[in-house]
């Protein structure tokens, strides 16, 4: 096909901007708001083996379709991130309540969420094309490291953003409990079974808290307990939730029996962190070759 033949320019990524977000808006009105919640673990997996598939595939036909070879150059990147970071802009001016309309719900809105695809896109692109250069010139390595991490971010961070659960747990003193509830009230169970022993609370003068905690034994998948004390910025972590102090019951005060814990599993975030490291080593060693190169002169 001439489309895919031709040689792309510039101008003909604005274009192909356009197209996207109005395919998006035919999405929209056709299908409604993106349901990330079809997409949750073991979907998210499969839809991560074909996006890096697809990313490979491009990369390896860039020499036979113009297409392909503009997607993965600056005159794509622009575009691309000035479509997105136009619809981010408007994110960021609109108040997000799903209530509200599209605009108040943009992380689910159709063209947001393809041009941050196609971004995405670019990205690993651009990530493949400096890996291939990396045996002609070390310098390439910064380059690999800030793109590489991006892309691992940016896939990671929306793909996984759909396991990860927020949780309260409510406990009595001397109360074994094992589920959760979600922010609509749905019970959850975590897996793990935590066993109030003792909650203290410390209060000021005026009768202002001034700490509290919660004095647990938690027993993992594995059988193990684990005792320890929870309290505000010191969570408990165990079979990878995390486990924060929230809150209490409000009206007992200190004579409370009560605790709310905040339980958090999020298991893409290492992967998430490894791409935001990656990107701080390449801007790091950007800023060596940098000052290298300024050496020579």
């Amino acid at each position: 096909m001439t489309l895919f033949k031709k040689p792309w320019k510039l101008t003909d990524g604005f274009l192909f901007g356009g197209v996207i977000v109005l395919v998006g808006l035919i999405l929209q009105l056709a299908l409604g708001p993106v349901n990330w919640g079809l997409i949750s673990s073991p979907v998210n997996l499969i839809l991560l083996v074909l996006f890096l598939a697809f990313v490979v595939a491009a990369f390896l036909l860039k020499k036979r379709s113009g297409f392909f070879a503009w997607l993965g150059s600056p005159a794509a990147a622009v575009p691309s991130i000035a479509w997105t970071l136009g619809l981010t802009i408007v994110m960021g001016l609109t108040a997000q309540v799903p209530s509200k309309g599209w605009l108040g719900n943009m992380i689910s809105f159709w063209p947001f969420v393809l041009c941050y695809i196609w971004l995405t896109v670019v990205v690993g692109l651009v990530a493949l094309n400096h890996m291939t250069r990396l045996g002609r010139s070390w310098r390439e390595i910064p380059a690999v490291l800030n793109h590489l991490g991006l892309f691992v971010t940016l896939v990671c961070a929306t793909l996984g953003s759909v396991d990860k659960k927020e949780l309260m747990m409510t406990l009595h003193e001397g109360e074994t409990v094992s589920t959760a509830e979600t922010e609509d009230g749905t019970s959850y169970d975590t897996g793990i079974s935590v066993r109030l022993d003792d909650f203290t609370m410390e209060t000021w003068p005026n009768g202002m808290p001034k700490r509290f905690a919660s004095d647990v034994v938690v027993k993992g998948k594995s059988g193990k307990e684990t005792s320890a004390v929870i309290e505000v910025n010191k969570p408990l972590k165990v079979d990878g939730w995390k486990m924060y102090q929230y809150g209490y019951d409000e009206e007992a005060g200190v004579e409370g029996k009560m605790s709310i814990l905040q339980m958090v599993k999020d298991p893409w975030l290492p992967l998430v962190y490894l791409g935001i490291f990656t990107m701080i080593a390449g801007a790091f060693l950007m800023m060596i070759v940098g000052f290298r190169r300024e050496d020579v002169k």
